[in-house]
């Protein structure tokens, strides 16, 4: 027979356990930039880099964002907000586009996440550096009607 002390024990560890498995770990996604991904930069474009993330489950606070560089260096953008869930929320970089190079880049967000459990997410990818090129093609087709 079980006594009340080891009872209202489990009670207590399931209700501990009930709660931590309801509580949701707060996400973080690449909207246009997503590890593992191959990109394209225009390197005549003085546009600064930026990137989207969503986050999810999160609370309410921010990311700090860091840009890295195929030789290691850090630059640290700007702030996104942890919420609203499943929005678009952008960080710019104090680079330019015509300031990157081609190589393997990095994205590491973190965040304290509110009264949550903090956050560390990175996103590793290849950018290819070099001038956008676009081709226009036209045709110029004379066509004859005839009427009969």
């Amino acid at each position: 027979m079980l006594s009340l002390r080891s009872l209202a024990g489990r009670t207590a560890l399931l209700g501990v356990l009930g709660r931590a498995a309801m509580a949701q770990q707060c996400l973080s996604f690449g909207m246009d930039f997503q590890n593992g991904g191959s990109y394209f930069q225009n390197s005549l474009s003085d546009d600064p880099f930026t990137f989207v993330s969503q986050f999810d489950h999160c609370q309410d606070d921010v990311a700090t964002n860091i840009l890295v560089d195929p030789n290691g260096d850090e630059y640290v953008c700007t702030d996104t907000p942890l919420q609203p869930d499943d929005t678009d929320q952008m960080s710019e970089c104090p680079l330019a586009k015509n300031e990157l190079w081609s190589g393997d880049w990095s994205v590491i967000i973190l965040s304290n996440n509110g009264n949550g459990d903090p956050i560390a997410y990175e996103r590793d990818f290849h950018l290819d550096v070099g001038p956008q090129a676009t081709t226009t093609v036209s045709s110029n087709l004379n066509n004859r009607l005839s009427l009969c």
